[in-house]
């Protein structure tokens, strides 16, 4: 039985977010992207899931860099290359979503209100 070849013909590197991001390297661009399950599978000497790879890609984003995705059938990752891309992402991924629980935090603190009274819900947020 061979050895299975490097993802990308590299050795990847032990630290599991350098080896995110050079896999990445590859898939520029929301028309270049990869599948999430292709990506594991060049990770996969280093032994990540897709629960573990997407905790280091929300970690990455934590650090700054630009890393989008797009869900569901025909989606995966890329590195974001243009401000459109970027706004794109944003857009689709965390504002419809950040809108979301603004509303729904404003109806329950409306409804706590009703409830236990304006002061009280204020002492307890600040």
């Amino acid at each position: 039985m061979s050895k299975p070849r490097p993802a990308y013909g590299l050795s990847l590197p032990p630290d599991v977010n350098l080896a995110i991001m050079i896999v990445l390297s590859f898939h520029l661009g929301r028309g270049n992207l990869i599948p999430s399950t292709d990506l594991c599978a060049a990770l996969r000497e280093l032994g990540i899931n897709e629960r573990q790879l997407h905790a280091q890609i929300d970690y990455l984003r934590h650090s700054g860099h630009l890393i989008g995705s797009v869900g569901g059938e025909g989606g995966g990752y890329y590195l974001i290359t243009t401000q459109e891309e970027l706004e794109d992402f944003l857009d689709s991924e965390y504002r419809a979503r950040i809108d979301d629980m603004q509303q729904t935090m404003e109806a329950m603190l409306k409804a706590a209100i009703q409830r236990w009274g304006y002061d009280s819900i204020q002492r307890k947020r600040f």
